[in-house]
């Protein structure tokens, strides 16, 4: 199995390492036997001799651990010179009897931690191999010495042992490593998902340690509460630790609901114990946002309902029409015909009800898209005066050039023909009764008429709620709607009939252009 890219890499530095324990260990030697133990030198140009082999062993360590060579070559080679070398210089001190063969120990070592345990045990079957010449060719000058034959198998016993013991050691502290390696990535692979969960969410999620030390929480979180730092404790939090630390800190999962920065919050806190640590996970969200959802799901709900209505609603209405009308062509008298033009015109209501009400459906179906107000509103009023045109010179219209919003073009369209429809019918027939005026940050549609009492403002945008006898009371509820829809919000702005679509959006006009038509 090739080793990982780091543990080759710690492996060379490990060499490196090694190399400089043989320039210690090489000038510790020459000390010993040039002060310490210089009597007992046989022959100072062979010490001489190999003092120089092992610089050159030295020198080539250093060079040749920085080239791309394999790394099993480099142990190869490099160990072995090393067993010769201390083999020979134990030989030159009078075999294994002098001591000397027990340098041979932590070389095995090495070999045991940095190769195979083949290689181990080849190293160490070198080393035997060395010392046990050694004894032969003691044994060939000054005949053989049966202690120096024991201290040689004992010697080779401890180099088996230690290149075994340290490469079982060695295999389990890599095995471990990977593991820990492996475990690492995983956990921080998790840690990644986590966070991006934890920033997902649409709920603000903080969580504290039981001093209230904030340790962990999502970017919903900032901006609900304004700037939050890790491992520091939070001023606006510490209401909701001490009410926790003063119910004797239980368990449980509680609901909240309290008030911060001037909003009311609403959530639930969920105490974890792991090992010695208690933490304390805070979910909170605007009672404002669980409340729009809550509508939009009702939105929802209704829309389907109104639609089913509506369907069951139009067939027998159609028949019923059909009928009236055949009635009406067939009657000869009077009455008849009158009645049959009753039940025509309350069909027709009926069939206009129904498509107010359908028109509630249309809420959560925005397909908002970016573009040119001045183009929209020219077309738009172009159409509304081609299907009115009693309203024709009525109307005047201010219109920025460069503004652009987004919004849905069917939308804004329902929304501007019910308010101009509106103002038209309650302003004056005076030319340039009726207002229309776009800039990059609304839009308002005025009228010269009297306006809405302070009674009828306060109900103004409630459904089926109308000042007039043939209205169904849906047209401005509906025109809210979809503004809100949309990000919009429409309002009724006293004294006069003037009203205000204010854009989610807007961009800084260039210039401005007036129409009056």
């Amino acid at each position: 199995m090739t080793p990982p890219p780091a543990a080759l890499l710690s492996t060379r530095k490990a060499l490196r390492f090694f190399n400089l324990f043989r320039i210690a260990l090489v000038a510790v030697l020459l000390l010993m036997t040039q002060w310490v133990l210089p009597a007992q030198a046989l022959d100072h140009g062979a010490l001489w001799l190999w003092a120089l082999a092992y610089g050159a062993l030295v020198v080539a360590g250093a060079v040749v651990g920085r080239l791309a060579l394999p790394l099993s070559w480099l142990l190869t080679a490099t160990l072995a010179a090393d067993i010769v070398l201390i083999s020979s210089f134990t030989h030159l001190y009078g075999g294994v009897k002098s001591g000397f063969g027990m340098l041979l120990l932590p070389f095995l070592a090495v070999a045991g931690m940095l190769v195979s345990g083949r290689l181990a045990l080849f190293y160490a079957a070198l080393a035997t191999f060395s010392l046990f010449a050694s004894v032969a060719l003691n044994a060939w000058h000054d005949g053989l010495d049966s202690n120096q034959l024991l201290q040689a198998a004992l010697l080779a016993i401890a180099g088996f042992v230690t290149s075994a013991t340290t490469w079982l050691l060695s295999r389990k502290a890599r095995q471990s490593e990977l593991l820990a390696a492996l475990r690492g990535s995983q956990l921080a692979s998790l840690n990644r998902v986590n966070a991006l969960a934890l920033q997902a969410l649409r709920e603000a999620v903080l969580v504290l340690d039981a001093q209230g030390v904030l340790r962990q929480f999502n970017a919903t979180a900032s901006r609900l509460l304004g700037e939050l730092q890790r491992d520091r404790l939070q001023p606006v939090l510490q209401p909701l630790i001490r009410r926790w630390h003063l119910q004797g800190m239980p368990l449980q999962e509680q609901e909240i609901d309290l008030v911060l920065r001037g909003q009311q919050l609403i959530g639930r806190m969920v105490p974890l114990a792991e090992d010695d640590s208690l933490l304390l996970v805070v979910f909170l969200q605007p009672a404002e946002q669980l409340a729009a959802e809550a509508q939009q799901l009702k939105l929802a709900a209704l829309g389907r309902l109104t639609a089913n209505i509506a369907h069951e609603i139009r067939n027998p209405l159609a028949a019923i029409s059909h009928a009236a009308e055949l009635l009406g062509e067939e009657a000869v008298a009077p009455v008849t015909q009158r009645l049959s033009s009753m039940v025509r015109d309350n069909c027709a209501r009926i069939e206009h009800l129904v498509a107010e009400v359908l028109q509630l459906n249309r809420r959560d179906r925005v397909h908002g898209e970016v573009f040119l107000l001045r183009p929209f509103v020219d077309e738009l009023i172009a159409s509304f005066l081609l299907a009115h045109p009693e309203y024709h010179g009525r109307l005047g219209w201010q219109v920025e050039t460069t503004v652009t919003v987004r919004f849905d073009r069917s939308h804004l369209q329902r929304i501007l023909t019910n308010l101009l429809a509106n103002a038209c019918r309650h302003g004056s027939a005076q030319p340039g009764a009726v207002q229309l005026v776009a800039t990059a940050q609304r839009l308002t549609v005025l009228d010269d008429g009297p306006g809405l009492d302070a009674a009828a403002q306060g109900r103004l945008f409630e459904p089926f709620f109308t000042t007039e006898s043939s209205g169904t009371g849906l047209g401005l509820y509906i025109a809210r709607e979809l503004a809100q829809a949309n990000g919009a919000q429409l309002s009724y702005q006293p004294p006069g009939g003037c009203f205000q679509l204010t854009f989610p959006e807007s961009h800084d006009p260039d210039h401005f252009l007036r129409t009056d038509r």
